[in-house]
This record gives C-alpha cells, structure tokens and sequence, in this order.
C-alpha cells in the first residue's frame, strides 16, 4: 500500500514536470518554425512565474530579435546571460553591434569568453569573426564621412532602382529583366540590376556562378548593339563573398559595387574601386566606403550623378517590411569627417535623424527639385526607359525611342504598365509571405490566389512585349 503511494505520487511528480516542460518545449518549437510573436507571447507566459529561467530568457530575447526589436530583446538577453548561456551573449554582441555599440560589445565578447571558458568549450569561429566585426565598427565609427541628405525615400525592394532619377550623362540602371533578354544573364535573380554608361558602350551586370556565389560581369556593346565577349570583371572584387549593384562613373575607371565579403560590417556594403588601365581586367583593392553609407544590415547601388550633384544609394538598415529606404545626397569632391567626440556621432552613422545632417535655412524640397534632372521630372517618353529588348537581329531595344514603329512603341507602353503593376503586386505578395513566415497562417488562402495573379499578369507582360516585337518587324 505504501509503495503504490509512492509510486501514485512519482507520477503525479513526473506528470507536473511534463506540465512544466511543455510550454518551453511548444516556445522553442514555435521559434524553431518562425513563428516569433507567437514565441514571445508564450514566453513572456512562462516568465511570469519564472523570471529568471535563462532559456526562457534566451529565446525572448531571441525571438524579438528575429523581430527586429533590438531595444526590447537587450534585457532578456542579459538576463539569459546572467544564467550562463551562451548564446545569450553571441545574440547581445550582435545586437550591440546592430546599434552602434562597439565597447558594449567588447564587453560582451569578454563575458561569452568567460562562460565558454568556465564550460570547457572551444571558441566558435563565430566569435573570432564578431571580434573583428567590433574592430571594424569602432574604426569606422572614428572616421564618419558628414553628408548632406536631400532626402530619403521608402520604396518597394522588388524595384528600388526606379527611384533613383539620374541625368542622361550618369548612364543608366537596368532591371533584371534587362540582363536577361540582352543574354548577359542565366543566374540573374529580382534584386539585381545592369549598368549602362550614356554612350552604349559597355554594360555590366552580377549573376551568380555555377556555386551560386554572385560576381561582376561586363561586356562592350558593338556597333550593330550585340553584344562582345563577355567576361568576369575581377572574381577578387567579391572578397570571397557575393559582388553585386555595380555603378561606373563617367571617368570609366572608378566602380561603385557592393559585397558581402571581407572587409564587410555585415550584410552587403558599398566598396569603391577603380580599374588598373596598366593591367587590362584589373582593379585595384576595393576600399570600403565606410559610414554612413555602410551598416551592419544591406547597402548598395551607390550612384553619383555628377551633372545634377546628387548621391543615391539604398539600405535596409530601417527594417520596413518588403522595403528599403533610398538616400539622396550631395557628393562633396573632398570627404569630411565628423568630430569623434561629436555627441551625435552614432547618430549620423546611423542616419537617424537626417535633420543633423542639413543646414539650417534650406528648403530641402525645392533644392532637391532644382536638381533633378529635367526629362526625370517630366516622366516623359524622352526620360530614360526601364527596359532592354533583344529584338532577335542583332540589335538591343532600351527605350520608347528606339521603335520605328509607332504601333510598337504603343504595345510597349502597354507591357510596361503590366510590368509596373507586377512588380507591384511581387511586392504585396512578398509583404504577404514575410507575414506568414512570421506566424499570419491566415494569409495562406490570399498568397495561393496572390501567385495565380502573378502567373497572369507574367503571361499579359510577355504577351504584350511580344506583341511589341512582332509590330516592330512588321
């Protein structure tokens, strides 16, 4: 009789630790799925009774970093530290340098040391590249370029070349689907552009290798508009990374790109280079263009436009779903540092406040409209036209003007409008997927219907291009 009581209350003791367990286990596997809010919904039911549980802590602060709530994951994360985990302190050093903290970083750094140490385990290459992230930041933070912003713009990531309004001298970004009709670009994918100077001599483009590993091509474009051999810029370029986003300026020589690869703060950043003419094919170390064109997060397509005087370049270091946000500049012919005791340093790296960065007195509005370029504001047919078409004799269609054909340029108008309203409808769908990804199962039923429309709006555009062709050869 007494052994069955006790073994009655085993089990009522082993089926309350199950009780306990399974919220944690359901947190964790919510976090595992993608399912963050969710996450920290459960986890901050769990921390009600057990404030300091670390693991719990852990994936709090886990989850809303996934989230992008840097400021709010700070606590539990330290909390989690305290208890001795880990990846607590991994998450923390990242965070820290997310917001611009190298010296908190350090710190932390030191304490993931110190529990790896106490724990008997070898230290993560992880943490010999953040180290050299918290070096990198802390110089850059000492040399911050000051520039001026004339405006920054939020726009959909899928076609954030459309906002950057350059002269005709400055050349021209080509979408995606330029690079694949001119034949130049089998690994090409949505987020990527082609750069064409003025004179239609040349056109350069990233496409990924067999590896999946993106590099800088460029080909010379012939008389008759085919084009020459293509040929691999400079594989060095990617740092052992992924080279994207190139822009060549008017000399011909200096090349903007970005790259994911060493040398880099994190993400893709903005590196400058220019071409060895004593080496046919060679360029010179990229140099990295530094704050506060870099962050930690996405930066790329740096252009300069030096017949209107404007800069443009994007980031996702704001976080906005499906968006990025394009700044435009002033380019100064000398570069300007920042005080390294100025109180708002890491808020002009940041490009926070862009207000810091103004002078006072300028309408900012009408100076930056009194430097676009002309045929950009009008939105004419004679402005620069988003679209390259092989027109299969030789020859490369990239704007209204090029079709004889008047009944062509007509069709081509149309299959434009289609395509604005694709690329438009990718976006909404892709806000669409992130909302799932993050636990909005609801949207399941509208992202099948969203991927119909898509199929037919993809079918109207090619229709309509081909139309445009056929009318053309008529």
């Amino acid at each position: 009789m007494i052994l069955k009581r006790i073994y009655m209350l085993m089990g009522a003791g082993l089926i309350a630790v199950s009780a306990l367990a399974a919220p944690i286990d359901e947190a964790k596997r919510m976090y595992r799925d993608g399912d963050y809010s969710g996450a920290v919904a459960q986890l901050r039911k769990i921390l009600k009774s057990k404030p300091k549980d670390g693991t719990a802590n852990y994936y709090l602060g886990a989850s809303l970093m996934a989230l992008g709530e840097t400021g709010e994951a700070r606590g539990p994360l330290e909390k989690a530290e305290e208890r001795g985990v880990a990846d607590a302190s991994r998450l923390l050093v990242v965070n820290a340098l997310d917001e611009y903290r190298p010296d908190d970083a350090a710190e932390h750094i030191d304490t993931w040391q110190g529990i790896l140490k106490k724990a008997r385990k070898s230290e993560p290459a992880e943490l010999g590249a953040l180290q050299a992230r918290t070096v990198q930041l802390r110089n850059m933070l000492e040399r911050v370029e000051k520039i001026e912003i004339l405006d920054s713009i939020a726009v959909d990531s899928a076609d954030f070349f459309k906002a950057y309004r350059l002269s005709a001298a400055a050349g021209r970004i080509l979408p995606p689907d330029a690079v694949r009709r001119i034949g130049a670009g089998q690994g090409v994918e949505e987020l990527s552009v082609a750069y064409m100077p003025q004179n239609n001599s040349e056109i350069l483009w990233s496409a990924a290798d067999t590896t999946g590993v993106f590099h800088l091509y460029g080909a010379n474009i012939l008389d008759d508009g085919t084009l020459d051999h293509t040929s691999l810029l400079d594989e060095s370029l990617a740092g052992g990374g992924n080279a994207r986003f190139p822009f060549l300026m008017p000399d011909g020589v200096t090349l903007y790109f970005a790259s994911d690869g060493e040398g880099s703060l994190g993400g893709y950043d903005i590196f400058m280079t220019r071409r060895n003419e004593n080496e046919d094919g060679a360029y010179y170390q990229p140099q990295n263009m530094g704050m506060p064109y870099n962050s930690p997060y996405d930066d790329y397509l740096l252009a300069i436009d030096e017949a209107s005087g404007l800069g443009w370049f994007a980031t996702d270091r704001n976080r906005l779903p499906g968006k990025v946000t394009v700044y435009v500049f002033a380019p100064s012919a000398m570069r300007v540092n920042a005080e390294s005791d100025d109180p708002n340093l890491a808020s002009l790296a940041r490009l926070d406040n862009i207000a810091l960065t103004r002078r006072e007195g300028v309408d900012y509005r009408e100076l930056l409209a009194s430097k676009l370029p002309e045929a950009a504001t009008r939105g004419s047919e004679d402005a620069p036209q988003l679209f390259a078409v092989d027109m299969g004799n030789g020859k490369v269609y990239t704007s209204l003007s090029d079709f004889a054909n008047s009944r062509a340029r007509s069709a081509m108008l149309e299959a434009m409008a289609t395509r604005r309203t694709l690329d438009k409808h990718l976006a909404i769908e892709a806000d669409m997927r992130e909302q799932y990804r993050k636990g909005n199962h609801g949207l399941a039923a509208k992202i099948l219907g969203s991927e119909r429309e898509t199929d037919n709006l993809r079918r109207r555009y090619a229709s309509q291009l081909n139309n445009a062709i056929r009318l053309e050869k008529e």
